[in-house]
């Protein structure tokens, strides 16, 4: 969250997922230099606030955010060799939330 306004930053989203601004784009339906020039804008705060959901949900799992962003990034057995985070790339946050809930059951994800 930005540290001036409590509100989710673009920026800091981003980096805590490992993603480009231009990925943290295309998964919030948003233009990149949009995201760059107000991180924090009242428009973002609903895709930002679930993102963050599966971020804390991530880091839940895994332990650590850092091993939940190889996860996301990482070809997956059960999704046919396809990364996690290509369900984030296509605005489908529910399936990583489903594959999160899985994997905390010991389901193989």
């Amino acid at each position: 969250r930005s540290p001036v306004n409590g509100k989710l930053d673009a920026r800091r989203v981003a980096s805590a997922f490992g993603m480009t601004l231009r990925e943290l784009a295309q998964v919030t339906g948003r233009d990149p230099s949009g995201l760059s020039k107000h991180p924090t804008s009242d428009t973002l705060q609903g895709p930002l606030h679930e993102l963050e959901t599966v971020g804390l949900h991530l880091r839940d799992v895994f332990g650590d955010l850092s091993v939940g962003r190889m996860w996301l990034r990482a070809p997956n057995p059960v999704l046919g060799g396809r990364a996690p985070i290509s369900y984030l790339l296509e605005r489908r946050p529910v399936a990583v939330r489903r594959l999160l809930t899985l994997a905390e059951t010991g389901m193989p994800t």
